[in-house]
Order: C-alpha cells, then sequence, then structure tokens
C-alpha cells in the first residue's frame, strides 16, 4: 500500500507594513500578497485583520509573530518608520521596498531594499 504524506510545516508569515491608500492596493494585492502566495507563503496587512484590542497593539503582535516583515518606505510614512524600527529591534527579517531610493533613511542606507516602479 502506497503511503500518502503531507507537508504539515506552517506556512511563512509575511506581515506587510505599508500606508493604507488607495496609490498602493496595485502594489500590495498584485506585487507583494501574489508573490507571497506563488511561493506558499500567508501574507496580510493589519487592515485585513479582525482582532480585540488597539491597533498598535495588534501590529506589535503580527511584527512578533511574522517570519519576514516587508516595509515599504515610500513617501516616508511615519508610521512604517517607527514599525520598521520595532521589527529591527526584534531582529526580524525585514525586506525594504521603495519607489524612490531617496526615501529610505540614511541608518537604513545599508541594509538591502527594492526599488520599484510605481505610479508615483
Amino acid at each position: 500500500m502506497q503511503s500518502i504524506t503531507q507537508n504539515t510545516a506552517p506556512k511563512l508569515f509575511v506581515f506587510v507594513l505599508m500606508p493604507f491608500r488607495d496609490d498602493f492596493d496595485d502594489i500590495y494585492h498584485a506585487g507583494i500578497k501574489q508573490a507571497c502566495k506563488d511561493v506558499g507563503a500567508y501574507c496580510e496587512r493589519v487592515d485585513e485583520q479582525t482582532y480585540e484590542g488597539t491597533i498598535t497593539q495588534r501590529i506589535y503582535n503580527q511584527i512578533a509573530k511574522a517570519d519576514i516583515i516587508v516595509s515599504d518606505m515610500t513617501g516616508r510614512n511615519p508610521n512604517v518608520f517607527y514599525e520598521t524600527g520595532y521589527a529591527h529591534a526584534l531582529n526580524k527579517r525585514v525586506i525594504l521596498l521603495t519607489q524612490k531610493a531617496d526615501d529610505i533613511p540614511f541608518d537604513l542606507k545599508d541594509y538591502p531594499h527594492i526599488v520599484y516602479e510605481g505610479k508615483r
């Protein structure tokens, strides 16, 4: 009799930090989320989740749980910067994205980052 093996390992969890604006929706859904799906990872932003408590506590919780953080630094959003710093403090693997290299702060320039074309 042939045995059936299933992969029961949990999927990688990718948590995305980016502005919640319409001009970022395509980047998130067609770019980041689809790429995660293609490699078998689970991807979410906090605005897709149902939770109790404050949004700040939920973001901290999700950063702590995530295997990988994707941070879109485009536009120098202060919330994204703060949350990215928190992820770095927890020694998380962080992937920095931006539409403009100048949006990466001086002290993060040494980290690898991906510059992509967008509507900006």
